[in-house]
């Protein structure tokens, strides 16, 4: 930028030439290039540009608009590159302009001073400004703290000196928006005294926006006790004012002051100046004064508004029944009715749709509609307030002014009306129904416009046996011809009585389904999806009479022909339409017509399967169109989408089993799939094999199926594949010869295949041959790795026949010898010991007697997994004989048997709905097995509410073990709790608050007692065992903040009590994995809970530990010999706090110590911050 060629532009006789000139030099100071070289080039840059400030103060003055214009927002971007003497100058400079051009009688703001206010609107709290000044700049740029002061250092005393102005009262405003975060208390009290004192001596313009500068003054107090002054000085000012509405501005004073909602003590001025106003009486029988009641009125406006900021703030308990009498006396004033009667309608009169002016322009408005209003308000606030005030609030709900000639009062009073109401449980419904006469009355004469907040009326209603009310709205609109098809509103009250009746009149479901039908044809996108969504609530009802199912049937089959013409969404609302109306229509062929259409397309086919699944008796469908469905289906099975694949497996098995064997195509995809699917699917594959077993090539099946039981793919238990091995050894009686070589002998399912392969093809030979290997490798060499396959080969074959060799003392035999140490050999003779037991159940008892008396865990892990087997088999006595010895075995708890007890836990969780009453103990082997089986249970017991009490109970007990200290003990504890709110979270949610999160709280901690110090060589090194112990605490929370705020409500969760131990907390502790966590939680807090999130972050002593804890992790250094680990640590921790603080930066107010730590971390980790993205 050449500024010598810039000054001659700018001074150009062409006023384009000179436009151009400001244009340039505002793009080379927002330009990219010269913001990332601030640094280098502030110093050249500022001598420069205080060299052109004369020439773009001369420009302001400029005779050409557009030049004028420019030379205002040129001012703005020069900020970033000044120094503080600068900045300052030109401020000087600018005010002193702005002093020159200011008329106290001008209601606009001047040149100069736009320029100056454009200095004051670069933060992010321009975007909810109203100032037109506010509009000339995108900088982000913000003033630090020192520079801050020195313009305020300037600014306040020139306020104070010169007369006040509509110039003066703008730029405050706008200063204290951006720097106001500076000022002291002394400096708020006093700027609150000079805007009080305005407020009261100037009218119009400037004393209304002194009271706006006031409520800005007041929002950056955070001492009550300078609010119960400036309360105080608002009263003794009024009191003094000659002001002719002092009044309203004192009302008004005392609003703004009560918004910053601090519990304040002095508002006995505030509770006397309200009742004072509020109890002024009009006599009715008299001639009024227009006139004078239109301002008594106006006065008692304000003051209810101020009663309604005293009541959502800070009025004493002991004043709710004073509020709640206001209100009362003024829900239905109005001094200009005639006979008292003012509920009389009169139809015709037009309504304005703005909610602060009176619905008429007639002249006899006096305004009383306002109060009308604000007593509804009111009442809301101070059921909001105090919630146990419902049962006095619901005593004037037949009071409501729901026949009131304005639309405003009618609004407002249903909204309150309805917040009571959903506050009101349906057993106190007595008050509730009293106003139901008053709403029928209402809607035999309400105007069209106004009906459908009655509807929601009606809506909230629904808990409230509330049939005869819709019944009055049917007749309404029949006797009053209203135009109810495509329209939202009607749509919404449709779907909301149909949801909440189960059975309506047949009149109603009559009109309903007419507008259904009529929408249907709607140009509306939104109308046919919300019709569509009412349609499938009303096929629900019982529809015997309904004459007009078909068209309705027909038009959503048209919508699927025709899916081109609307979008995805639509039409898989339509086929799921049509999938409720099969069910009702015998007009079913048309249905599946469409279906055939739309399960060829991509946006389509999902939907349709899940149609075509839930669709009942698939025998009853036309074979030739099953035959067209597997077709469609032979691709969509092989979908990369995997809810898509399962979807149109569930639906290829079932029309398979419906239809005879035979050869069809599909099966080669079904081998394809098999090689690439989950093995949940396997159930079903398995299945339409075994149903068209000899209709495919075995040969290819086995090659695939070898290489899954060689990969354990394949569960042992998993019925399905075996019950088709069954099938195909009968096709197949060589299949035992073909498969052994191919698979892997040393695992146990395989053993299973071929025992099942001889004994279906009785293959005595082979079995014969195994007896004697067993024979062999017994006497010679028990831990030779083959001898498990032969244990486990005839232990197949004994659970089906007799095997003499297997006998129950001679496997508890093998499992006592000392010598028999091979593990593969040790699992195969559990196994089988559990295998021979569950066929000859009464051996258990033999097992027991060698459980009790072993001193070896892994003679008794043992065992137990032959229990497991053979527990299926147990009745009510053996479970409990089983239970009284496994769980009261008297064990010494330590590491050495956590494997025997997780695997006695899983036998006694399969047998304690049985028997089992467990209590609380201080045994910690006791205490572990408990929560091992409580592990066990979580995951495998179905819900019921005898089960779920079950796990109530068990989940109770855990809580109070958290205190033991032991890492094995807490980890199950809490893994628990995480298993259990996210698998049956009705078991947890009950006692979260209560019981459960303060414990979790008391574990966020790192504690002395899980650390242990470890030598390596000349170093020593802290090891955290409790550190995965609080990673399980913090996904724990992190399953907390995800919950919905419905849930987080019915169980009185306080997301914020969860945040403040994150902090306080997660980001104190020194290991990494932590602080990551805690910023994760944080963030996740934010972006699923954003209100809640802007209210607790601007707590200022929230605010504050933050903003601590976070500057103490980002300071931690990284040791010179830190290790490739440490360093990707470090970095992680960076990271993580970078993100955390970028995604709270737009929550946060301009906060000084906020904006202090949010431009450090800009200038000391430039390289992250600019790297991350949110």
């Amino acid at each position: 930028m050449n500024f010598t060629t810039f000054k001659d532009r700018a001074m150009d006789v062409d006023p384009d030439i000179r436009f151009m000139a400001l244009e340039d030099l505002k793009k080379y100071l927002t330009s990219d290039s010269s913001l990332s070289n601030i640094s280098n080039s502030k110093t050249s840059l500022d001598s420069l540009l205080n060299q052109v400030f004369p020439i773009v103060l001369n420009m302001l003055d400029d005779q050409n608009p557009e030049v004028q214009s420019q030379a205002i927002k040129s001012f703005e971007p020069m900020v970033k590159y000044l120094k503080n003497d600068s900045l300052i100058k030109l401020i000087k400079k600018l005010f002193t302009l702005v002093l020159q051009a200011t008329k106290e009688s001008s209601f606009t703001i001047s040149i100069p001073n736009m320029a100056l206010r454009s200095l004051f609107v670069q933060s992010n709290s321009k975007d909810n400004s109203n100032f037109v000044s506010d509009k000339l700049t995108n900088s982000n740029y913000k003033f630090d703290k020192k520079t801050s002061r020195l313009i305020l250092d300037y600014l306040l005393p020139q306020f104070y000196e010169n007369r006040v102005s509509i110039d003066i009262i703008e730029l405050l405003i706008d200063i204290l928006n951006e720097i106001g975060y500076v000022l002291k208390e002394k400096e708020l009290y006093d700027l609150s005294i000079y805007l009080i004192n305005i407020s009261f001596e100037k009218s119009g313009i400037i004393g209304k926006k002194s009271i706006i500068a006031l409520e800005k003054v007041t929002n950056l107090i955070n001492n009550e006790k300078l609010l119960d002054d400036i309360l105080r000085e608002v009263k003794m000012v009024n009191n003094k004012s000659n002001l002719e509405n002092k009044d309203t501005v004192l009302f008004q004073d005392f609003s703004v002051t009560l918004k910053r909602g601090l519990p304040l003590n002095n508002i006995n001025d505030i509770h006397e100046q309200i009742s004072q106003t509020l109890s002024i009486e009009v006599n009715p029988d008299e001639d009024l004064d227009f006139d004078y009641l239109l301002k008594l009125n106006s006065l008692k406006d304000e003051a209810f508004t101020t009663l309604i900021d005293l009541v959502s703030n800070c009025l004493p308990e002991n004043l709710k029944t004073w509020a709640i009498k206001i209100s009362e006396a003024y829900l239905n004033y109005n001094p200009f009715a005639e006979d008292d009667d003012f509920e009389d309608e009169d139809d015709d009169i037009e309504f304005s749709d703005d909610d602060e002016q009176e619905n008429n322009d007639d002249d006899n408005d006096d305004g009383s509609w306002k109060l009308r209003a604000k007593s509804a308000i009111l009442l809301k606030s101070i059921l909001l307030k105090f919630p146990d005030t419902l049962e006095s609030i619901s005593k004037l709900l037949p009071k409501f002014p729901f026949s009131d000639s304005n639309d405003q009062v009618i609004q407002e009073s249903i909204k309150t009306a309805i917040l009571i109401i959903q506050s009101t449980s349906p057993r106190d419904s007595n008050e509730i129904k009293k106003i139901y006469p008053l709403i029928k009355q209402r809607l035999s004469i309400v105007k069209e416009d106004q009906l459908t907040i009655f509807l929601k009326l009606i809506e909230t209603l629904n808990r409230f046996d509330n049939l005869s009310l819709i019944e009055s709205v049917f007749e309404s609109f029949e006797a009053r011809s209203f135009f109810t098809t495509s329209q939202l509103e009607y749509l919404q009250f449709y779907h909301s009585i149909l949801k909440y009746h189960a059975s309506l009149p047949i009149n109603l479901l009559f009109k309903i389904s007419n507008d259904l039908e009529t929408n249907l044809d709607d140009k509306s996108f939104n109308i046919i999806i919300e019709t569509i969504k009412c349609i499938n609530t009303l096929f629900h009802q019982d529809l015997k009479q309904l004459t007009n199912l078909n068209e309705i049937v027909d038009k959503l089959i048209l919508i699927v022909e025709n899916s081109k013409k609307y979008p995805s969404d639509l039409v898989r609302m339509a086929i799921i339409s049509l999938g409720h109306a099969y069910k009702l229509t015998n007009n079913t062929e048309k249905i599946l017509e469409s279906f055939k259409i739309s399960i060829a397309y991509e946006g389509t086919n999902k939907t349709t399967v899940d149609v075509l699944i839930s669709l009942p008796e698939h025998p009853k469908l036309p074979e030739a169109y099953k035959f067209l469905l597997l077709e469609k289906l032979e691709s969509l099975i092989l979908s990369s989408n995997e809810t898509t694949s399962k979807c149109a497996l569930l639906l290829t098995n079932k029309i398979i089993q419906s239809l005879p064997c035979g050869e069809f195509q599909i099966i080669t995809n079904l081998f394809q799939l098999l090689t690439a699917t989950n093995k949940t699917n396997y159930k079903y594959i398995f299945d339409i094999l075994n149903h068209l077993a000899g209709n495919f090539d075995q040969a290819l099946f086995f090659k695939i199926a070898i290489k899954l039981l060689n990969d354990s793919k394949i569960d042992e238990n998993d019925e399905s594949f075996f019950r088709l091995l069954i099938t195909l050894c009968k096709l197949n009686p060589n299949l035992y010869n073909d498969l052994k070589p191919l698979l892997n002998l040393n695992l146990s399912i395989n053993a299973k295949v071929l025992a099942i392969c001889c004994i279906e093809n009785k293959l005595e030979s082979e079995i014969e041959k195994s007896r004697d290997e067993f024979q062999k490798y017994y006497k010679t060499n028990i831990n030779d790795k083959n001898f498990a396959y032969q244990i486990l080969f005839l232990g197949y074959i004994g659970s089906e026949v007799e095997i003499q060799e297997l006998d129950i003392s001679l496997l508890i035999g093998l499992l006592k010898n000392e010598n028999f140490i091979e593990e593969l050999n040790l699992k195969a003779c559990s196994n089988v010991l559990g295998l021979i037991s569950k066929k000859h159940i009464e051996s258990s008892n033999i097992i027991l007697d060698e459980y009790k008396s072993s001193q070896n865990t892994v003679i008794r892990t043992a065992l137990i997994n032959a229990l497991i087997i053979s527990s299926d088999a147990f009745n009510k006595i053996q479970k409990k004989h089983v239970w009284e010895i496994v769980f009261n075995q008297k064990l010494d708890f330590d590491s050495s048997i956590i494997y025997e007890l997780r695997k006695s836990g899983e036998l006694l969780g399969k047998i304690i709905t049985a028997f089992g009453d467990l209590k609380n103990t201080s045994d910690l082997k006791n205490v572990y097995l408990t929560l091992i089986i409580t592990k066990f249970l979580l995951n495998n017991l179905e819900s019921s509410q005898v089960n779920d009490n079950l796990l109530v109970k068990l989940i109770l007990l855990s809580i109070d073990w958290l205190s033991i200290v032991n890492i094995d003990i807490r980890q199950i504890i809490v893994g628990n709790l995480l298993t259990a709110l996210h698998q049956k979270s009705i078991i947890v949610l009950p006692n979260l608050t209560s019981l459960i999160l303060p414990k979790i709280f008391k574990n966020l901690k790192a504690e002395d007692k899980f650390k242990k110090i470890i030598t390596m060589g000349p170093y020593k090194y802290v090891l955290d065992q409790g550190l995965e112990v609080r990673k399980l605490c913090y996904e724990f929370i992190y399953s907390i903040v995800s919950l919905d705020d419905q849930t987080l409500g019915k169980f009185s969760v306080n997301l914020t009590v969860v945040v403040e131990q994150i902090i306080l907390n997660g980001l104190k502790d020194n290991e990494t994995d932590i602080t990551v966590l805690s910023c994760i939680n944080l963030i996740n807090f934010i972006e699923l809970h954003k209100n809640q999130s802007v209210f607790f972050f601007n707590d200022e002593d929230i605010l504050l530990e933050l903003i601590n804890c976070l500057k103490l992790q980002l300071n931690k250094k990284l040791s010179v010999k830190a290790s490739t680990q440490e360093t990707d640590a470090h970095q992680e921790r960076i990271k993580s706090i970078i993100k955390l603080t970028k995604k709270l930066n737009p929550l946060i107010d301009e906060k000084r110590d906020w904006v202090e730590y949010f431009n450090w971390i800009k200038e000391e980790f430039t390289i992250y911050y600019n790297s991350i993205d949110i």
